[in-house]
């Protein structure tokens, strides 16, 4: 008497509002830091955080700087001066203040290796996400996780041409560790999401960029592009009659995802011991064309346009801003300031001159706004010694989605977010490691996010549909390998 409508999704897509840089950070060196990097970091990931980072000398420079340094130093016959390591603490307080406060705004040159140093970076990272709720749940909220695995590449274009100064093309990767490449789920408006956490995050992320070096050691420009990976998927449509032509049941329907490639752009500004820095960057989305198909029942009357949700795809336009003030050669501490433009996304059914909200959802789902909101983060960095480097970090960002009660409610969190780090840099000449010709950088994070509880109102609630509260935890940690050569 009916006809029986059944949709299968043959692509796994998990998604989230965000991307795995925006959640976690895209290097753990940086993330380390709480990612207050805007006006500091200067290795492959800069082309998430900024990309006049690339025309900054790089990690494996000041490496190779120092191993010049030393090098010359052995063949002179210098030799370091070890009275200063029989001071007292009290003397040794009074030399650290000294040297912060001496040459605050005086211009030194940076040391610069004889060798041309290039990066490449592998990194991975696991996050434990866990989410605490009284409301019913229609999924497993104790095994989800958050693992994603990065490839980094800068190279200095010195090597091809003589620029005089640094000029770097960079390029990073991010992408789930569970080997999916791309995936898209259609959110039905009337179930609720409760975790965007492990369950969404998996979507992979290109980005590259181009860095220059302005003025020596002192102005940095950089430009480039952020976007996702498209594909396609296959929907499986069984025992439906298609409107306005009818199809034979039981067929396959291909839906393409397409990138959105966006700019970014950024500079940077280094004089004594004071850096600035500042960063834009375009929303990040795909576009999907919707499906021009409708299925009914005849026995109910009830009509139904099927299209593609895309709103976990969506990452907001981002400006940063960024200082950094480092007293000594040792010591680092810097501020960032993240603007995240939600409030772009409205309702609009266009995103960037494509549908982005299906006609389903702008016809069964409740309106809702977006709020743009302002992320402050701190870190801090301590160069121990040449092998060893600690670090610290702290932020805070509150929630794009406002507090407003309905029959459905879209959920996110306030969050806080703290991170511990260190480096350990194997040198060349090392007794265990005779062979090693370049150096090598290991990277290590920790990183602990408070999800803040709230308490979610429904216009009529019910025992299906209830208030209800929800809050949680993630824990993430994440290691990289960076090799020099």
């Amino acid at each position: 008497m009916s006809k029986i409508l059944l949709i299968i999704l043959l692509v796994q897509i998990k998604l989230i509002a965000g991307d795995f840089g925006d959640v976690y950070g895209a290097h753990p060196a940086q993330n380390a830091m709480g990612n207050a990097v805007t006006a500091t970091v200067n290795n492959s990931s800069s082309v998430f955080y900024n990309p006049a980072g690339l025309g900054r000398l790089s990690e494996g420079d000041r490496i190779n700087a120092l191993i010049d340094k030393k090098k010359w130093e052995k063949e002179n016959g210098v030799t370091e001066n070890v009275s200063a390591s029989k001071k007292s603490l009290k003397e040794r307080t009074k030399d650290f203040f000294r040297d912060a406060t001496k040459g605050t705004f005086t211009f030194v040159p940076n040391e610069r290796p004889t060798k041309i140093t290039h990066e490449l970076s592998l990194q991975y990272n696991y996050a434990n996400p866990r989410l605490n709720t009284s409301a019913p749940t229609n999924q497993d909220l104790a095994n989800t996780t958050d693992n994603y695995v990065g490839l980094g590449l800068a190279i200095n274009l010195n090597t091809i041409y003589d620029f005089k100064r640094t000029v770097r093309f960079g390029l990073n990767i991010l992408g789930p560790a569970t080997g999916n490449l791309l995936g898209l789920n259609d959110v039905n408006p009337t179930t609720h999401r409760y975790l965007q956490y492990g369950v969404s995050n998996q979507k992979p992320i290109i980005m590259g960029g181009l860095g220059v070096e302005v003025w020596k050691d002192r102005l940095f420009i950089g430009a480039g592009f952020t976007a996702l990976i498209g594909g396609d998927g296959r929907i499986l449509l069984k025992d439906v009659p298609l409107s306005p032509n009818t199809v034979t049941p039981n067929q396959q329907v291909i839906l393409q995802a397409k990138p959105i490639v966006n700019p970014t752009m950024g500079f940077m500004f280094q004089y004594g011991k004071f850096s600035v820095g500042g960063s834009y960057r375009r929303e990040i989305g795909l576009a999907v064309d919707s499906l021009g198909a409708r299925a009914q029942t005849t026995l109910l009357g009830i009509q139904l346009d099927f299209d593609v949700a895309i709103f976990d795809l969506y990452s907001p336009r981002k400006i940063a801003y960024g200082m950094a003030y480092k007293p000594t050669n040792r010591l680092t501490f810097s501020l960032d300031a993240n603007r995240e433009l939600w409030s772009q996304l409205g309702t609009s059914n266009q995103f960037l001159g494509r549908q982005f909200m299906s006609r389903t959802k702008a016809t069964y789902s409740e309106p809702f706004t977006l709020v743009d909101v302002t992320v402050i983060r701190g870190g801090t960095e301590f160069r121990y010694n040449d092998y060893l480097t600690f670090r610290a970090g702290y932020a805070r960002r509150p929630k794009a989605v406002p507090d407003t009660p309905g029959q459905t409610n879209w959920i996110d969190f306030d969050r806080l977010i703290m991170t511990g780090g260190i480096s350990l840099t194997l040198l060349p000449g090392m007794k265990f490691l005779e062979n090693l010709k370049n150096p090598i950088v290991i990277d290590f994070v920790a990183e602990y996010q408070k999800l803040h509880g709230e308490h979610i109102y429904k216009y009529r609630a019910t025992d299906r549909n209830p208030n209800y509260s929800v809050g949680g935890n993630v824990w993430h940690i994440g290691v990289a390998l960076t090799m020099f050569y």
